[in-house]
């Protein structure tokens, strides 16, 4: 039996009402891994900004310790050669056993330990000045546009910058002229307080971005996971749904089916009724098609009525009156 109009558009609406399900929860799953995914970014990129800022932290107090103390006597070498640009009295000096000193003054320090931090575990560092006395520590357009930006009140910049090639996360901030700086910088027209140039660092971000990389595929390995239980859960639903109704069909199916075998044994049914025109004399009864029937063939082809045969009391004394038999039984009767 094919299913009823009804029935069909309920289950049409049921499916496109499931698939509907299916499609939100697919875009929650992704908004929710969208979310994730920037914000695993953001945490990533604010480690390596920590990093950085944990660098400059440490140049600024060793650069402090050099400054309380006017910088610091080492031996000349390579490496250390005297610093051509630091013009103060007794730069360099001997000691009383003839070993050559130079002086390295804070900047000339931090120049060192930040090409040591580079050669060792990446990190670039740079100190530099709008009005630097070294020319290596003229300020690259990225520094530029930070340090003039302080001018104006700003603390920080930063930004994911390619250098040569490779992501780094930089940050630069401003150092303020002490009281020791002017023993270098006081020809300079710098006052204590003064903004004196900025210390930059530039932290490789590939390690970062290595860690966030696998981070962000158990993420998308979860909510991966997370969709296809959601999805299963909105199927096995729709299943259910889905066999409730082919339930009430059936039922609906069977109620029409005995609704029409009821009417057809309605149908069936054999009834009398109406005017029935029968025989004065015989009692013949005259059918539609104008035959005349006996009583008891007419009434059992009209109804489901059968007859049994047999005599009422007054056709008895007339058809058997003059009977011995009946007389004599007739007789026995009356004297019960």
């Amino acid at each position: 039996m094919n299913k009823s109009k009804p029935a069909i558009r309920e289950s049409y609406r049921i499916s496109h009402y499931t698939w509907g399900m299916v499609a939100l929860w697919t875009v929650i799953v992704g908004a929710l891994f969208l979310f994730n995914f920037m914000s695993t970014k953001k945490e990533f990129s604010s480690l390596a900004r920590l990093e950085a800022i944990a660098s400059y932290n440490k140049d600024t107090v060793y650069r402090r310790w050099a400054t309380m103390h006017g910088g610091v006597y080492v031996p000349i070498s390579e490496y250390t050669p005297p610093n051509p640009y630091l013009n103060v009295q007794e730069r360099d000096i001997s000691t009383p056993s003839g070993k050559q000193l130079t002086l390295v003054n804070p900047a000339y320090m931090t120049r060192q330990v930040h090409e040591l931090g580079r050669k060792q575990y990446g990190l670039q560092g740079h100190i530099t000045s709008l009005k630097p006395l070294n020319p290596g520590n003229a300020p690259d357009p990225w520094e530029t546009k930070a340090l003039k930006s302080f001018e104006n009140g700003k603390i920080e910049g930063t930004s994911i910058e390619i250098i040569k090639g490779k992501p780094y996360f930089r940050v630069i901030r401003p150092f303020l002229v002490e009281e020791g700086c002017l023993k270098c910088h006081d020809h300079q027209g710098y006052k204590v307080g003064d903004i004196r140039g900025g210390i930059s660092l530039a932290v490789p971000m590939e390690p970062y971005q290595a860690s966030a990389q696998r981070h962000i595929i158990q993420i998308a390995q979860g909510m991966g996971v997370l969709w296809i239980i959601g999805f299963g859960t909105l199927w096995a639903g729709m299943g259910y749904i889905r066999d409730r109704i082919r339930e009430r069909e059936n039922a609906e199916q069977e109620r029409d089916r005995y609704i029409k075998e009821l009417q057809q044994a309605l149908r069936e049914v054999k009834q009398l009724g109406g005017l029935l025109p029968i025989c004065a004399k015989c009692k013949k009864i005259r059918d539609d098609k104008g035959y005349w029937n006996q009583l008891e063939g007419y009434i059992q082809k009209h109804s489901d009525a059968q007859f049994s045969h047999g005599m009422c009391p007054e056709c008895s004394d007339e058809l058997y009156s003059k009977e011995d038999w009946y007389i004599e039984m007739k007789k026995e009767e009356s004297q019960k």
